[in-house]
């Protein structure tokens, strides 16, 4: 029945599509419109155009305008839906179901509603974490990350000098986990222009499973990391690099100081990393966090905060709140000036 029901709205479509188009010259700021215009997307009359601004704002933000992706036609449930999107591919039309419940009118749900609106999106777009370009589009166009490295002898000709024997591709599993993650850091550093690349190593003897090569725009990350299934250590990890770049580009030095009186740290040359701290290991979320110096102990506490919140909060409710407030909220002020007005 309901197979039926979609062969004959793909041929509605054909027709549609064959004795209409919406004039390029005309000026529009109908969402509804735009969608259809830019980005082949069509709705029924289950979603509003308050709906079709939504996705607009989304689609406008992931992909490049001269990205194709296939003609769809949207609806919304009318049940809960798991994964919040069920995809049907017809020939060369897809058609999306939506989870009533992404467009709740809980304004103290908003954040949560939108982001599951987002990963609604890129599963839509990536044919559920399938399509390859799709996947490093997103990537690229909405975090200003490259992971398809034409040459890593000139990308490592300052750190390591290694050559593509030394490296290899990351599954697509890997990626889509990737932009689970980057899509939790504050909107004004979801994309930052010093962090550029992130690739995987392939021997894991060598160097630490993660790596922030700062100063020259990359995160390297080991193969045997994503051996384990543990996605939520793969995330943890990548925000940890990721810090690095806030701490080296973005963090003042004032902020910077208060974290090492926070932490109790104080330099010490004749060590191995050259810091000491009087704060006991309790009060850290890692022995790495607590041996290390006050940039590692603030990425492995970012990384935290991001995606064990909780043990955090356990750990230190003084450093969570510190991250939340003297880092998240600051930062997020001072970058964005709408927020300031």
């Amino acid at each position: 029945m309901y197979r039926l029901i979609y062969i004959i709205l793909y041929a509605l479509v054909v027709i549609i599509s064959g004795c209409y188009t919406v004039s390029n010259i005309t000026t529009t700021d109908d969402p509804i419109i735009l969608l259809e215009r830019k980005y082949a997307v069509r709705l029924d009359a289950s979603l509003k155009s308050s709906h079709a601004q939504e996705i607009l704002t989304i689609l406008d933000s992931t992909i490049s305008i001269d990205y194709k992706i296939p003609t769809s036609i949207w609806k919304m449930s009318r049940d809960d839906i798991k994964d919040d999107i069920k995809l049907m591919h017809l020939n060369d039309v897809v058609f999306v179901t939506l989870n009533k419940k992404m467009f709740s009118t809980d304004t103290k749900e908003q954040n949560k509603i939108q982001k599951r609106l987002y990963f609604a999106i890129v599963d839509f777009l990536t044919n559920k974490g399938t399509d390859r370009l799709a996947i490093e589009q997103i990537l690229k166009a909405r975090y200003g990350i490259v992971v398809d490295i034409h040459s890593y002898i000139s990308l490592t000709q300052n750190s390591t000098k290694e050559t593509s024997e030394d490296y290899s591709d990351f599954d697509n599993k890997d990626l889509m986990i990737f932009i689970s993650i980057l899509e939790e850091f504050p909107t004004v550093w979801r994309r930052i222009p010093e962090l550029r690349y992130i690739i995987q190593r392939i021997d894991d003897e060598v160097r630490a499973p993660g790596l922030a090569w700062t100063s020259e725009g990359y995160i390297e990350l080991s193969a045997s990391l994503f051996k384990r299934n543990f996605d939520n250590d793969v995330r943890r990890l990548l925000a940890h690099e990721k810090a690095h770049f806030l701490w080296e580009f973005y963090f003042t030095e004032q902020t910077k100081e208060d974290w090492i009186n926070l932490s109790g740290w104080y330099e010490d040359l004749p060590s191995e990393t050259g810091w000491k701290n009087t704060s006991k290991r309790s009060e850290f979320v890692s022995d790495y966090a607590y041996e290390k110096n006050p940039n590692e102990d603030m990425a492995e506490t970012f990384g935290y905060y991001l995606v064990f919140p909780d043990v955090l909060r356990s750990v230190s409710l003084e450093k969570y709140e510190f991250i939340e407030k003297q880092i998240i909220e600051k930062y997020t002020t001072r970058l964005n000036p709408e927020l300031l007005n």
